[in-house]
């Protein structure tokens, strides 16, 4: 499994353990081949979509944006948190070692300035309570469903955007996101990366009496009018146990190498598509 699951995740240290993410569970379910390419193959990506550019430079000025105020106990000016958005997306693009990728009708000027709308909506809406921890990295233990008690030796690792504490000490794990649409009840209720936050975040504050962390999506809406939206979403032990059958049964097929092209709409715009076809 080392040479399929283990990696550096960027941005903290989790030493030479064996480890599986949020989004390696999520590759392998929108299509094992993507995953192969991506984590087992060292298929080099054949463009970067703009979106994915864009995502991470809202994310970052976000991230400024919460440092800031756990720091220096102080708001972020608005002008610096534009700033650091515009200065963001442009080294993205900038970068010239994957070549970046746009939809029809997409130019960067436009996406500035949907950015930096997006931006001011969440600086007058936001409203931060007492900032515990911001990207924060965590490294929890998988369940071995397959013995009694035991425990899988890859880690289940990831970052927390942003936990907050409200004024009775209550945990919360937020996390940022842009879409083109609103979240239904559908998406909510099956959303792994929920599940896997509100376990994590169980196992490194198990005072809590309930065993499980609410969490907050904070979702900037990239719709014709911006917009910008909150979802809570809670889990429990049952979902836990969904979500470790799940793993295990993934990490299985994985140390077999059972990869295959799941076709489909995910197929367009994919990073690897030539070399799928190819």
């Amino acid at each position: 499994m080392r040479s399929q699951t283990q990696g550096k995740v960027s941005g903290a240290d989790f030493g030479n353990e064996l480890h599986f993410s949020y989004s390696q569970l999520n590759t392998y379910l929108l299509c094992p081949m993507k995953y192969a390419h991506s984590y087992v193959y060292g298929s080099v990506p054949e463009h970067r979509p703009v979106a994915m550019v864009f995502g991470k430079a809202i994310h970052r000025a976000v991230e400024q944006y919460y440092l800031y105020l756990k720091d220096i106990e102080e708001t972020l000016p608005l002008d610096h948190l534009i700033d650091f958005f515009r200065h963001s997306f442009e080294y993205g693009l900038m970068d010239n070692e994957i070549p970046v990728s746009f939809k029809e009708g997409e130019k960067a000027d436009g996406l500035t300035t949907q950015g930096i709308n997006l931006l001011k909506l969440f600086y007058t809406e936001i409203e931060p309570q007492h900032i515990v921890a911001v990207e924060m990295p965590f490294s929890v233990p998988i369940p071995d469903t397959s013995s009694d008690n035991g425990e899988h030796p890859i880690k289940l690792v990831g970052y927390f955007d942003l936990i907050e504490a409200d004024s009775e000490g209550t945990i919360l794990v937020g996390e940022l996101k842009t879409a083109s649409q609103r979240f239904n009840t559908l998406r909510l209720e099956n959303d792994l990366q929920s599940t896997i936050y509100s376990y994590a975040s169980s196992k490194l504050n198990p005072a809590m009496s309930d065993g499980s962390c609410l969490i907050r999506f904070d979702v900037l809406l990239k719709t014709k009018e911006p917009a910008f939206e909150r979802y809570f979403v809670s889990r429990s032990g049952e979902d836990y146990n969904r979500l470790f059958e799940l793993i295990n049964t993934l990490l299985r097929a994985i140390e077999n190498r059972i990869f295959y092209r799941s076709t489909g709409w995910q197929c367009q715009g994919c990073q690897f598509r030539k070399t799928c076809i190819g």
